[in-house]
């Protein structure tokens, strides 16, 4: 791989919401990003584009990273990778949902043939990836990685399971990425949640699951009629009652009071408001207090699993005080 070159608003939990606009251009890492464990930023998500960043740092304060979705262009990738400390050549890899132009670019084939950046993508998306603009350099450097519906490593340390999810013609992907440290869990654009992604999902550390829709402000609003139709079906999105459900069912099927962090991505501009969402969540108080919007022009603080360990010492350490 070629060397690495240098270079939420304030929601349910203050302690994980946006940075703060003074940080907005920062280009060093925040301090604790250097602590072993799984972080995850989202760079930011709605239907102007989705990218999320997974990082797996070990206790020589040595990473890796990778990207779940790729929807922003190439400047504006790397501008968001720079407020975090990072840039491309500290990505191992990219995993795709689906290739709707908010989760994938095609501006991003060549920075990722550049740079030796896999793209991960379930077998039935590769067709519409080979339709592309500058998708032929990808496939021509071999980094193409498609797969099916067993496990496979997209970088050290962290091993993926995947799960089809109903949207559109070609559906969309699910994935649960496992490391040492943690569980993440991820699905967007899905009209619905099935027992499978429930089932798939329980005993994650941190849920990162779409919240797109207000029903009656979508019923409501000034969009074409077959667009509102598409949203409210089972293969569309997913509306805040039916978001919160399934992070209950989740949050029922996990044991030790996980998902830790609840991450809520793709909330729509026209037929959503933060204050809906909040409403929805506010219902489980325990729930909301570990629930994070995401926005669109603004990314998300790091969201942090330690190790198991450091986390039991510290409980030690509260209940010796």
């Amino acid at each position: 791989m070629p060397g690495r070159p240098a270079g939420q608003q304030r929601l349910f939990a203050e302690s994980a919401g946006s940075a703060p606009p003074s940080q907005a251009g920062r280009t060093r890492p925040e301090t604790l990003q250097s602590v072993a464990g799984l972080s995850l930023c989202v760079l930011g998500s709605g239907s102007g584009g989705n990218c999320t960043v997974l990082r797996v740092t070990g206790a020589d304060g040595q990473h890796d990273a990778l990207l779940l979705d790729a929807g922003f262009g190439m400047r504006r990738t790397a501008r968001k990778l720079a407020e975090v400390g990072m840039g491309f050549g500290d990505l191992r890899a990219v995993c795709v949902t689906h290739f709707d132009h908010d989760h994938f670019k095609p501006a991003m084939c060549k920075t990722m043939a550049d740079y030796g950046i896999r793209l991960f993508c379930h077998h039935w998306h590769v067709p519409d990836l080979a339709k592309m603009r500058g998708s032929q350099a990808l496939f021509d450097a071999g980094l193409v990685e498609p797969f099916g519906d067993g496990l496979f490593v997209p970088m050290p340390g962290v091993t993926a399971t995947t799960t089809r999810l109903q949207h559109d013609r070609q559906g969309t992907i699910g994935y649960r990425l496992s490391t040492r440290f943690g569980d993440v869990g991820l699905a967007t654009d899905l009209g619905h949640a099935p027992p499978t992604l429930i089932d798939h999902f329980a005993g994650v550390d941190v849920l990162c699951i779409e919240s797109n829709y207000d029903e009656r402000m979508t019923i409501n609003s000034s969009r074409p009629v077959w667009v509102n139709r598409r949203n409210l079906s089972d293969s569309g999105h997913l509306s805040n009652e039916q978001s919160f459900e399934a992070v209950c069912a989740i949050r029922d099927r996990s044991p030790h009071g996980n998902p830790r962090h609840v991450v809520l991505l793709h909330r729509s501009s026209q037929c959503n408001h933060p204050t809906k969402v909040r409403r929805v969540f506010e219902r489980d108080p325990a729930l909301a207090r570990r629930t994070i919007q995401t926005q669109q022009r603004r990314r998300t603080r790091w969201v942090r699993v330690r190790p198991l360990r450091q986390v039991l010492r510290r409980q030690l350490c509260l209940v010796s005080a």
